[in-house]
């Protein structure tokens, strides 16, 4: 891609030019096949002549209408250098977009594909866009509106609080019996995969929030399914993606008084101790396997350091990174596979090419030595050949010499059958058949 051109300069100009000329007189140009910029014109979603096209116009023949260029769908990044912390971090898109324009890996050459790693799919002007759009993202200490997710996962943490308390035997299968319920037992709906204590829920949420906010404006896409166990699942760039944010517990020590001496309870238990961890979880392939090796795991963890509010936007630019390092190796072995694929028919095809050569070598040979084994017989054939030719040849001279009619006649027939049994035991023609044959082995 040309760095010196924006995507909308690169498809205005290609337009332009796929409508001004057939697409063969701009191969030179673009350094690609007609097929090629055919590609690059449905990439980018442009409208291209139809079949036909040019040879209707040089005919003079009517030929539809330039169609208009349609919008390309493209990310566009709004953020700004300060944002407000009282807000949420996407509401100061007006002071700052950027576009991220990501290359066409099925144009770049296989060697310069096997070196790019990570951001790389990125080219170096929406790199530069997309680590400020990162650094601009700020967890806000207050939110006006959650996601609509987040007011999920509250809703049902209430209701599951409640129903608990309603029914403090539903665990273990046994109900006591009431003549009147204050609320409906049912079973867990999945929502997000939060689990932190009640003080540190606010807190959770806010970073949720911002998240998947930020998520939504990568075109990110994301979904809870149903179930009874809490979970996320987010595409980005074709590749499932899906966090865990928790509070970390640590052992405290039992106190027991005197009441609580014959107690069998553990003598430490596990307790919230306020420090959030965010779990990622990257599958490898833009399709489902369950084998863990598949995975890319990422984990952040309030520390001394930096909260883990702070640690959002290293989150995001490590996750999109490591999803771009996805696409680029997927595509590298989609390639390397149809290079392997190449070069396997091609050995597959000279290996079949060889077996034919050599059967034919052998067919040729084998007639070339059915040949040598009948020259004996047609040297035979030709001297009977000869001797019956010359035979047939003194009939007639005799022939000259007879005066009966009927004697004439009679030989003139007789000289017949000789000359034609003679062309019967002529070797020449079967010769010559069998040396053409030979010979077209070589050429099949």
């Amino acid at each position: 891609m040309n760095e010196e051109k924006s995507i909308r300069q690169i498809r205005q100009e290609l337009y332009e030019d796929v409508w001004s000329k057939p697409m063969t007189a701009l191969t030179e140009k673009y350094g690609l096949s007609d097929n090629g910029i055919r590609k690059r014109c449905k990439s980018l979603n442009i409208p291209t002549p139809h079949l036909g096209y040019w040879a209707k116009l040089k005919a003079g023949k009517p030929v539809e209408e330039k169609p208009p260029l349609p919008p390309y769908d493209v990310t566009i990044l709004s953020y700004s250098n300060t944002p407000h912390e009282n807000d949420a971090p996407m509401l100061n898109a007006k002071k700052k977009t950027g576009m991220l324009e990501r290359y066409e890996l099925d144009e770049v050459l296989l060697e310069q594909l096997g070196k790019m790693h990570g951001l790389d799919l990125l080219t170096p002007s929406s790199l530069e866009i997309f680590t400020d759009w990162c650094n601009s993202l700020i967890v806000p200490g207050k939110i006006q509106g959650y996601h609509e997710l987040i007011s999920k996962h509250r809703a049902e943490i209430e209701y599951r609080k409640e129903r608990d308390n309603e029914y403090p035997f539903r665990g273990d299968r046994y109900r006591i019996w009431k003549p009147y319920e204050k609320i409906k037992d049912r079973d867990n709906e999945a929502v997000l995969p939060i689990n932190v204590s009640d003080k540190q829920q606010n807190r959770a949420y806010r970073i949720v929030d911002t998240i998947l906010k930020a998520l939504g404006q990568i075109k990110s896409k994301y979904s809870v399914e149903r179930g009874d166990k809490d979970n996320i699942n987010i595409d980005i760039l074709g590749f499932g993606v899906t966090f865990e944010l928790y509070e970390c517990k640590t052992k405290r020590r039992h106190i027991k008084g005197m009441s609580a001496v014959n107690d069998f309870r553990p003598i430490y238990e596990e307790v919230f101790d306020g420090r959030l961890q965010m779990d990622w979880k990257i599958s490898k392939y833009s399709h489902y396997c369950s084998d863990e090796n598949t995975y890319a795991l990422f984990a952040y963890t309030d520390s001394g350091k930096a909260l883990l509010e702070n640690q959002v936007p290293t989150m995001i630019f490590n996750i999109y990174k490591q999803c771009c390092n996805n696409e680029i190796t997927y595509v590298l072995e989609r390639r390397k596979q149809i290079v392997r694929y190449e070069q396997e028919e091609k050995i597959k095809l000279e290996q079949e090419e060889a077996e034919k050569r050599k059967k034919r070598e052998a067919e040729k040979q084998a007639s070339k030595n059915a040949l040598i084994n009948s020259i004996g017989d047609h040297a035979n054939k030709w001297f009977m050949y000869e001797q019956l030719t010359k035979y047939a040849d003194e009939l007639e001279a005799h022939l000259a010499t007879c005066e009966n009619e009927e004697t004439i006649q009679l030989l003139k027939e007789y000289i017949m059958l000789v000359r034609e049994n003679a062309g019967k035991c002529n070797p020449l023609n079967r010769i010559l058949q069998e040396m053409k044959a030979m010979e077209s082995k070589e050429f099949d």
